[in-house]
């Protein structure tokens, strides 16, 4: 029998020490490459290889200055109808008993006003008069507010789907089954019709057709607006999740962590977005950002750190502008209106942020917890309180600029604004029509 000495078994052992090493190796490289490649492609491939198209326009349609075709008026979001002047006093020149309460801000274009209620009513009415033009059953409570283009109005609805009407006549132009409970409304932009739902997506529909153009995903349930600057679509969810889209193909280019969930929806304006989350987080994100692979992980890492007490500065997530505080928490979207963001906790404590920046402006204590959105008519913000009064604040100072009793257990939706004219949409199913004298 041929015998070995010690030191050819001490080779051989090391040749397959070796041999295990390279295969590892090689199997290492395997496994990193495909998890690049995994998270290169689910999370932001797309805008790395395809850059944003220019829109064509940024509006779904020509929208005057006393409009307001969607939730928050224009598609960045805002909340402000810049060019009107609303004041004491006041005149009430219409009351109508809607079909069930209104949930969700009306729309109004030229001299028609649109809304949609608890009953599964919309409903198109003369803004001069109040009197019903036409009215559709969509046989489902809506919480979506209608979304106007040149020739349709969108509404979503909690038995899941998203109906296309005729402006004119409310005949069904088509309907789509969304998958889940939609609680939040449409935006129209450049021929498309984007809005979330609680299937943790945001959809993009064409207008004309209702075909689906793309499926972005989102972690977490949609319950607010989408927002747009013409470039990007961003949406927002109770997932503590802000994203960016391509509008053309859906792929996302930022993702970003708010830590606690949002509420309402985004808001894009003066090269900024902005959102807030329910325990009082203000965030301004740059909506032109691109998060990178595996950037996720790098800030849990450097966070860490930071926690530990190994990094001296917090670390920022890609995209961050800065960050703010509602001091309490909160339940409403965000409004933007002349340079200044503000925003309003559930104790009534409203705060003016300057967009650029965050830096406090003003700050304003209602003493009263708030019952709807609040808005911006020219340069006062209108907040609804639960003790059914309507406060007007001063943009500039946050000063009250004027008062208004509410009956009827006080604002169940945010009102439409158009010139001097306010449409209330109240608690106890009554809409009215609400013309002041301006300031």
């Amino acid at each position: 029998m041929r015998s070995t000495t010690p030191a050819v078994r001490a080779i051989g052992v090391n040749r397959r020490w070796l041999r295990n090493i390279r295969l590892w190796l090689v199997v290492g490289a395997i496994i990193v490459g495909l998890v690049a490649f995994w998270a290169f492609r689910a999370f932001q491939a797309g805008p790395l290889l395809f850059p944003p198209a220019e829109a064509t326009t940024t509006q779904g349609m020509a929208v005057s200055g006393t409009d307001w075709p969607s939730i928050r008026r224009d598609i960045g979001g805002t909340g402000w109808a810049q060019e009107a002047n609303v004041g004491p006093p006041f005149t009430a020149d219409w009351v109508r008993e809607t079909p069930g309460v209104i949930l969700a801000t009306p729309a109004l274009v030229g001299e028609r006003l649109y809304i949609t209620t608890e009953n599964g009513i919309v409903a198109a009415l003369d803004a001069a008069t109040g009197d019903t033009v036409w009215s559709y059953e969509i046989g489902s409570p809506s919480d979506s507010a209608p979304a106007v283009s040149d020739t349709a109005i969108y509404v979503g609805a909690r038995n899941h789907r998203l109906l296309a009407l005729n402006r004119e006549d409310g005949a069904l132009l088509w309907e789509r089954n969304l998958g889940n409970i939609v609680l939040g409304s449409a935006i129209v932009v450049d021929g498309t019709v984007y809005i979330g739902s609680t299937n943790s997506r945001l959809e993009a529909l064409d207008a004309a057709t209702g075909d689906p153009r793309w499926s972005a995903r989102v972690k977490g349930w949609v319950v607010g607006h989408p927002a747009s600057d013409g470039k990007v679509v961003a949406a927002a969810s109770l997932g503590e999740r802000f994203i960016t889209v391509d509008p053309d193909t859906g792929r996302r280019r930022l993702v970003f962590y708010s830590g606690t969930p949002v509420v309402g929806g985004p808001v894009i304006a003066d090269g900024l977005a902005y959102f807030v989350t329910n325990r009082g987080g203000v965030w301004a994100v740059d909506p032109s950002a691109v998060s990178r692979p595996f950037s996720r992980f790098a800030y849990v890492a450097k966070f860490n750190f930071f926690y530990w007490r190994l990094l001296k500065d917090p670390p920022q997530q890609t995209g961050s502008a800065w960050v703010g505080t509602a001091r309490g928490r909160v339940k409403y979207s965000p409004v933007y209106a002349d340079g200044k963001l503000m925003v309003v906790n559930e104790d009534g404590l409203v705060r003016a942020l300057d967009g650029s920046t965050g830096a406090e402006n003003w700050e304003h204590a209602l003493e009263a917890e708030v019952s709807a959105e609040p808005v911006a008519a020219g340069n006062v913000l209108l907040i609804a309180t639960a003790t059914q009064r309507l406060v007007a604040l001063d943009v500039g100072t946050g000063e009250i600029a004027w008062e208004y009793p509410l009956d009827g257990g006080g604002l169940a939706a945010a009102p439409a604004v158009s010139g001097s004219t306010l449409y209330l949409p109240m608690a106890d199913g009554r809409l009215v029509a609400l013309t002041g004298q301006g300031q």
